[in-house]
């Protein structure tokens, strides 16, 4: 019988003690995914090379792979999607992507796959969050108590549902930006190739999760009963503040969606429908009248941490 892991894709950047604290917590989960692919963009010599080959030393399953040179991150990601490609990955395969600076959450993961390791993934949908969620700055690393107690962050109502029409999420996040990020998202490989390939081309990572969400064939955005990362956060991130920058990517975004609807005009009738629901429609009209509101700091539950304390 096959079982469902999916490939991790980790992404280092200046990594030092962050990326240290995240190869940890591959170490631990490592049983849980098909490949492990630490992906630096550095030269071949630097630290967070140094870092990633000892860790390979140790675990053999992992796979070290390096542009030579500092990319920006977009150009990153198609490295790391090349490689996948030339390395006989399909774009069926899954695609756990985690960032440097954060960790996979092992206690999460245990809580929702079968008794055969599978992952519960259907294809017509993409999975965002919810985040466990851990307080820092950017120059301190966070040094509190491994035992306590974390939050769980949620892009959806914490009403639910859980489970959303892919446009009916993003017009959320447009009209009250919630918390959302990569790290920890399970998409399949095919979403990053498109948008790798697609027209315009994406230049910039403002957006990237909705944007990852935004491809042919993904119908849905779900998230997990459990969170399956830990996220470094700060508490100023305010997507919806992001300015000028974040307008350039709404137009890449706009244009991802009508794509998504000219091949699935079924994927816009999702919405419409949902939309259409009177409980529905007077929740839209009170988030209207808050465009331009700040993110919304949504605290589903606390989590425990992971079984070693680390996180």
């Amino acid at each position: 019988m096959t079982t469902t892991r999916p490939i991790l894709v980790m992404m280092s950047y200046r990594g030092g003690e962050r990326l240290a604290r995240c190869l940890d917590s591959i170490e631990r989960s490592q049983h849980h995914f098909s490949r492990i692919i630490l992906s630096v963009t550095a030269a071949h010599d630097s630290d967070d090379m140094r870092q990633c080959e000892e860790f390979q030393q140790r675990n053999p399953k992992a796979e070290v792979i390096c542009t030579g040179r500092e990319l920006p991150t977009m150009q990153h990601q198609a490295f790391w999607i090349d490689y996948l490609q030339g390395t006989q990955a399909q774009p069926t395969d899954w695609v756990y992507w985690l960032a440097y600076d954060d960790e996979v959450r092992t206690r999460g993961i245990d809580a929702i796959v079968d008794e055969t390791g599978n992952w519960p993934l259907r294809h017509d949908t993409v999975y965002f969050g919810p985040w466990a969620m851990r307080h820092e700055q950017p120059d301190h690393l966070w040094d509190g108590d491994p035992a306590q107690a974390l939050e769980s962050w949620t892009s959806f109502p914490l009403e639910g549902p859980t489970r959303l029409p892919v446009i009916e999420w993003i017009r959320q996040q447009l009209i009250q930006p919630t918390y959302m990020q990569m790290s920890g998202s399970l998409c399949p490989l095919h979403n990053f190739i498109d948008l790798r390939d697609a027209k315009p081309t994406k230049k910039g990572p403002m957006r990237i999760e909705m944007a990852t969400a935004a491809s042919p064939g993904t119908r849905f955005v779900e998230e997990f009963k459990q969170p399956v990362s830990i996220i470094y956060g700060r508490s100023n991130s305010d997507r919806a503040s992001y300015g000028q920058r974040a307008r350039v990517e709404d137009w890449n975004l706009m244009a991802r969606l009508a794509r998504m609807t000219l091949h699935d005009p079924t994927a816009l009738l999702d919405a419409f429908l949902r939309d259409s629901k009177p409980k529905n429609r007077t929740r839209r009209q009170k988030s209207a009248a808050t465009q331009g509101a700040p993110e919304e700091w949504r605290v589903r539950e606390l989590v425990a941490p992971d079984e070693r304390g680390f996180g």
